[in-house]
């Protein structure tokens, strides 16, 4: 639960600059005494017939008329919620409805108020906040009398006093008085819902207005961060059309390259030995002519002797020579081969510098964009092709629907229609508040008040309450707290420090100027202290520190109670005992344990308005 608002009129020694103060989760500061705002918000929140004996007011009507007292809170389910209380009337709680953007009725009677509070409200036990969520400067042992810590305690509460025939008749005529401004007001309320109503439709049309203006807005700054691109594409007349040219004339080149290069390594591979030697050294060569020559000179030998078959033998020379004369018909095809070798390179070469130079005519525009923009390769000028076209459709898009807007007749009047309806607004709450003068109430519960005094006047009033018992005197305040904590929390006095030790270690010291290193309870309750290395019993301090331990003990059971419930703390200005340094100290732990729900601080100390997070 988070307060937003506490309205006050008519409360004695409670003044709010225009009789109201806003506040917001966290630490807030609001500088009224903290007494008479803890029984204001007590009474709002925890309603009961006899607050109107509790609440000290300003006026001297009977029967604690005129004072009257608002609060705003948002509950633990999201709702906002709204109470309004005159404590010698009714009470009425209010819940906001977003679709109608007014608040409706929940609930009049006290009763069923405080249950609704407790429930979806989220406002905790009146014992709990009492307990561990309060912090007043009443309870620190300084303040405590010697013969009965809590003697005032059970004090009895006053019952409200029977009005005579003539204070009845006084009530009833400012009764029909409020009536009648109530009446009033009810009217000015209810053409205020309409006006409401209709300047959220109108602020709905404008702000529909609004988010296609920024989003147009967006659109044609993502296009000026592509201006280079569209700058450097101006020059081709169809884009498309030139980057699949480029992708064929980059296909077609690569392709002719790996065929260049495989031709190329066959020709290598093939000129890797070298040229052909000459035949007169081929060892074939050699052998054949050798052979035809050894046969022709021995045919010729055989015919100047008388052996006839030597001269056969010259037959043999012929494919002697034959063979040799093949060898030498090789070595000039060898050469032919070698020729056509070197003229087969020379076309590959001219046919791998005419692709060259085709795909850089081919290619030449294109690339020189891709060197403008400083893009590596075709994918990336696509990429950008590809945000820019993106881009350009996104923008149509914006303008079509801005183009679209702007043509409703609703549209183009919204805005004049909007300044006209603010004026009639601030004109009905003029008058609300001239009619008003703050918080009203309805009709309703004031005719119901009238009817109530009424029967008073004519019936005998119930017997008072009877006063309740006080507690037992001598009480140590730190053991009462620890006691009073220990209860709320269903743990032991021991159990419920435990669970603070961490945080008193580092709160006793900063409190304390360092005097103080911290402090453990026993089961019983009672607290020790530790101080110098050594353990001290709490009744044995001085006033001061004990005041110093009580406050540690207090902020710390306040912060972990904040933080499991994410609900309202409240301090009195009990830190005016403390030097400087300590309030400083204590009002940043304030800012601290409020950061899980709200704490508010009643006090004009300077030093705690600046720690604020929000000061009323």
């Amino acid at each position: 639960m988070v307060l937003l608002e506490i309205a006050a009129q008519g409360v004695r020694g409670l003044t709010l600059p225009g009789g109201r103060a806003t506040l917001r989760a966290g630490y807030n500061v609001v500088a009224a005494d903290g007494t008479v705002l803890r029984r204001l918000l007590e009474a709002l929140l925890w309603p009961d017939p006899r607050d109107v004996e509790t609440v000290p007011r300003a006026g001297s009507g009977p029967g604690g008329a005129g004072v009257r007292g608002g609060v705003t809170v948002v509950g633990n389910d999201g709702v906002t919620y709204r109470l309004v209380r005159d404590l010698a009337a009714g009470c009425q709680l209010h819940r906001f409805d977003p679709e109608r953007r007014s608040f409706s009725l929940v609930s009049q009677d006290l009763a069923g108020i405080a249950r609704y509070l407790r429930g979806p409200v989220g406002l905790p036990d009146r014992s709990r906040f009492a307990a561990l969520l309060t912090l007043s400067a009443a309870e620190l042992p300084s303040r405590q009398p010697s013969s009965g810590l809590h003697a005032a305690a059970g004090a009895a509460i006053p019952a409200r006093k029977p009005l005579s025939p003539a204070q009845a008749q006084s009530r009833i005529a400012e009764l029909r008085g409020e009536l009648a401004r109530a009446q009033a007001a009810e009217k000015l309320q209810y053409r205020m819902d309409g006006l409401q109503s209709r300047l959220f439709k109108l602020e709905e049309e404008l702000r529909a207005g609004q988010k296609i203006r920024e989003g147009l807005d967006a659109a044609e700054a993502a296009l000026r961060e592509l201006k280079p691109v569209r700058d450097a594409i101006a020059s081709l007349r169809d884009v498309d059309a030139r980057v699949a040219a480029f992708e064929k004339a980059a296909a077609r080149r690569d392709e002719t390259l790996a065929k260049v290069g495989e031709e190329r390594q066959v020709l290598d591979a093939a000129a890797e030995g070298g040229g052909p030697a000459p035949f007169w050294k081929d060892p074939r060569f050699l052998a054949g002519a050798g052979a035809g020559m050894v046969a022709l000179v021995a045919g010729v030998a055989g015919r100047s002797s008388s052996q006839l078959g030597l001269r056969y033998l010259a037959l043999l020379d012929i494919p002697a020579f034959g063979y040799a004369a093949w060898v030498a018909l090789r070595w000039v095809g060898d050469l032919e081969e070698g020729e056509r070798s070197g003229r087969r390179r020379r076309f590959m070469e001219e046919r791998e510098r005419k692709t060259l130079e085709q795909y850089e005519r081919d290619t030449g525009e294109v690339r020189g964009i891709m060197k403008a923009l400083g893009l590596s390769g075709l994918a990336d000028l696509k990429e950008a092709l590809g945000r820019l076209a993106d881009a350009q459709a996104v923008a149509a898009e914006w303008r079509r629907r801005l183009e679209e807007y702007e043509a409703k007749p609703e549209s183009r009047d919204a805005r004049q229609q909007r300044d006209q309806v603010q004026a009639e607004i601030q004109a009905v709450e003029a008058q609300l508040a001239g009619e008003a003068g703050g918080y009203v109430r309805e009709p309703r519960s004031i005719e119901a008040e009238i009817s109530r005094i009424e029967s008073e006047a004519a019936a005998p009033m119930p017997p008072p309450v009877p006063a309740a018992a006080p507690l037992p005197p001598g009480v140590d305040p730190l053991k009462g707290l620890l006691e009073r904590a220990a209860q709320e929390l269903s743990t032991s006095p021991a159990g419920a420090v435990r669970a603070l030790q961490k945080r008193l270690a580092e709160m006793v010291p900063v409190l304390s100027a360092q005097r103080l290193d911290g402090c453990v309870s026993d089961d019983r309750g009672n607290v020790v202290v530790r101080s110098g290395g050594r353990a001290v019993p709490s009744l044995t301090l001085p006033a001061a520190d004990r005041d110093v331990v009580f406050l540690a003990l207090k902020l710390a059971l306040m912060e972990q109670s904040v933080a499991a419930g994410k609900t309202l703390a409240f301090s009195e200005d009990a830190f005016a005992v403390l030097p400087e340094a300590s309030r400083r100290a204590a009002a940043r732990l304030l800012k601290q344990a409020a950061r899980g729900g709200q704490i508010l601080h009643a006090t004009s100390d300077a030093i705690f308005r600046e720690a604020a997070d929000h000061s009323a």
